[in-house]
């Protein structure tokens, strides 16, 4: 009685299968569920604690959190290396390379540097 024999796949193809799946992976830019990117500052005569960006399945959100309570930021411009937000009379914009912040609050302006925090599940 002879046994059938088992078809081994080739070297070539099985690298290729593994090569394949590496590339559809590696073109993912944010394999993540969630990210928040928090921009944390010092005291300051404006009274701004921090901004925050929460981004959730493709929608991203903006928060101002002040010491007169949070307020929901409307997104003017995103990319890599800038930030501009605005909410009524406040305007911020911000540098996501060095945490630069400016902001405009009403007829008040400030400009310093806050820590930037980033947190991706």
């Amino acid at each position: 009685m002879q046994r059938p024999m088992k078809r081994q796949m080739k070297p070539s193809r099985f690298i290729l299968i593994i090569l394949s799946l590496g590339v559809s992976l590696a073109a993912c830019e944010d394999f993540v569920r969630f990210k928040t990117e928090k921009y944390a500052c010092d005291t300051n005569r404006l009274g701004l604690i921090s901004v925050e960006l929460q981004t959730q399945r493709g929608s991203t959100a903006a928060t101002l959190n002040t010491d007169r309570g949070t307020q929901a930021l409307e997104i003017i411009l995103r990319d890599r290396s800038q930030l501009e937000l605005k909410a009524s009379d406040n305007e911020i914009s911000i540098n996501r390379e060095t945490g630069e912040l400016k902001a405009l609050f009403g007829a008040r302006y400030a400009s310093m540097v806050c820590e930037k925090s980033v947190f991706a599940m």
